[in-house]
């Protein structure tokens, strides 16, 4: 698994960035070490305490990436988010997948490396604004190194906030499938027939992000098939079904564990929590 590069709004203090502004003023004189790969390295701040990462670890960095000519290319302060990454294990190796294996919480250091050293080990081109072998340096700061299960439940806690007030700001009277998480309001009752494992739910939908950024709908008149229990669609979809009658009408919070998971889709984000409105227009039962 190679490293991976996402966003995760935490807001930076404003100290941290002050601190590059005066790092940046002086980077002329930073003496910088090297690695026996080549990545040039200075601390300005090393954590007493805390212990190293491994392969799979989530690591919360605040970050600014400047070109050769001191121009920003990525600031994570004005951002206002952190950046997540994930270090990889061997055999895939990369010098700032290197840089990540040095890092524990409460570190500051800054890095040096070409530009295509850090891109295309993540099968990435080199962006236009950049060249190949020009160097970059990150100033970065670390906020929290994670394992993957204090990552997850990072998430889930991040997550069950971010659905808790968008109902509340939507005012739905919802209820808590407890065994799924799904927030759900019928908005119109229908005739008291339930879908099983097995049946045909003909139904119309629109599926957005919590932000309305839409994702996927049906057209006007149009409908679509679903199987409940069928592991070819979003199993968060086919637990809905099974909680609403046939003719009504449902909003619901689908958690990202219930949706398309940690890894998200071709269309669909990593960790997606999904907001879903459906018209269950016709069960077929199966004989």
């Amino acid at each position: 698994m190679r490293y991976r590069l996402s966003l995760n709004k935490l807001v930076a203090p404003v100290v941290l960035f002050s601190i590059f502004l005066v790092l940046f003023s002086c980077k002329k004189e930073i003496k910088y070490k090297k690695t026996a790969f080549g990545l040039e390295y200075f601390y300005y701040e090393k954590a007493d305490t805390g212990s190293l990462g491994k392969p799979g670890y989530y690591y919360l960095i605040d970050m600014v990436g400047q070109r050769e000519d001191d121009s920003i290319f990525i600031n994570s302060y004005k951002l206002g988010q952190k950046i997540k990454f994930v270090r990889t294990a061997p055999p895939f190796h990369s010098l700032f997948n290197g840089a990540l294996a040095m890092l524990k919480t409460g570190d500051s250091i800054i890095i040096r490396m070409p530009a295509d050293s850090f891109f295309r080990p993540l099968g990435q081109s080199v962006p236009n604004y950049l060249k190949a072998k020009e160097k970059i340096t990150f100033t970065m700061k670390v906020k929290d190194v994670l394992n993957p299960e204090a990552h997850l439940l990072s998430m889930y806690i991040y997550e069950l906030d971010k659905m808790m007030e968008y109902v509340k700001q939507k005012k739905w009277n919802y209820k808590t499938d407890q065994q799924t998480g799904i927030k759900y309001e019928i908005v119109k009752k229908g005739n008291s027939i339930i879908a099983e494992e097995g049946d045909q739910v003909e139904v119309s939908y629109l599926i957005t992000y919590l932000d309305g950024k839409i994702i996927d709908r049906t057209k006007p008149g149009d409908k679509v098939k679903y199987v409940v229990g069928s592991p070819d669609y979003i199993k968060g979809i086919s637990r809905l079904l099974s909680l609403v009658d046939e003719g009504s009408k449902v909003q619901a919070i689908i958690p990202f564990a219930q949706a398309l998971g940690e890894e998200g889709s071709r269309y669909v984000d990593p960790y997606a929590t999904l907001v879903v409105e459906m018209e269950i227009l016709k069960i077929n039962k199966i004989k």
